[in-house]
């Protein structure tokens, strides 16, 4: 495997112990128990849901740097746990990452009071996965917390899945929409939009993503990548979704980017070159 300088994964995730067995609230409605927990590989996949298998997969892919976040849950108050959990990782590997805070969604108001308290030194944004929230990113009611991401000058990253999986709360199209009436908000967009950033090819779109930097996280189709690398280079960053990718590791997505037929200059900037300044590892 060849060795880039600096890498940064811009997509990772942990959940928080009590999370970390199958049963786990087996008779509640959240909606990420049928997407994580009802997979039929979670059983063997739950082993790495914490900071240490992260930190070891880390080590072992030379990946420097990672964007840590949780998962989102509807209940506050177990949202609040795996928030805590979060906080707690980025305590304990100051030198290793920066995180974002899972936004509840059930109370906007408070949301965005707790928004104003978080640390910068250990936060670069906040997140919202609305298919698990029940939420449309457009909906009114969370202009608080969109509100307070834009005081604290914090990124937002805005969960968007492809077409072929769900136009449920989080559709490229309802992505392009709030980029459209919050074009200085800065974004995140993992899974490379759903593929809104090949559409930088077409000028008006091209206009309302411009603050909008796309996560490599598609580690079924990286050949995406490539195409996504020839629209623009500069707005996008390496990232797994680990351990929460198909193929449950760093290894794979990075080995492919590393493949990639694309210059060894284009290449830096994805792998880490950009998303080291824009999150703040050059401050360590």
């Amino acid at each position: 495997m060849k060795n880039f300088s600096l890498i940064v994964d811009s997509e990772i995730r942990v959940v928080h112990p009590a999370a970390r067995k199958i049963n786990y609230l087996k008779n509640s409605t959240e909606r990420v128990l049928k997407d994580i927990y009802n997979h039929p590989a979670a059983p063997q996949a739950m082993k790495l849901w914490g900071i240490e298998s992260v930190i070891e997969s880390m080590d072992k892919c030379n990946i420097n740097f990672g964007l840590l976040s949780g998962l989102a849950w509807k209940d506050p108050k177990i949202l609040k746990e795996n928030n805590d959990y979060v906080k707690s990782c980025l305590l304990r590997y100051p030198q290793r990452l920066r995180g974002l805070y899972n936004a509840s969604t059930a109370d906007p108001e408070q949301s965005a009071k707790d928004i104003m308290q978080i640390d910068e030194k250990i936060y670069t944004g906040v997140e919202l996965i609305p298919k698990w929230q029940d939420v449309n990113i457009n909906d009114a009611n969370l202009d608080p917390i969109i509100d307070a991401v834009k005081k604290r000058n914090f990124f937002l990253k805005i969960y968007t899945a492809h077409p072929t999986q769900t136009l449920d709360g989080d559709a490229p199209y309802r992505t392009l929409q709030f980029l459209k009436k919050n074009v200085n908000v800065k974004t995140l967009i993992p899974h490379l939009g759903g593929l809104l950033c090949l559409y930088g090819l077409f000028s008006p779109i091209r206009k309302l993503i411009k603050n909008a930097y796309f996560i490599t996280s598609v580690s079924d189709t990286m050949k995406m990548v490539k195409f996504a690398s020839e629209v623009n280079p500069d707005n996008l960053l390496f990232g797994t979704d680990f351990p929460f990718n198909n193929c449950f590791n760093q290894k794979s997505p990075l080995e492919e980017m590393y493949n990639m037929k694309i210059s060894d200059d284009i290449k830096n900037n994805i792998l880490g070159r950009k998303a080291f300044k824009l999150f703040g590892f050059d401050k360590i």
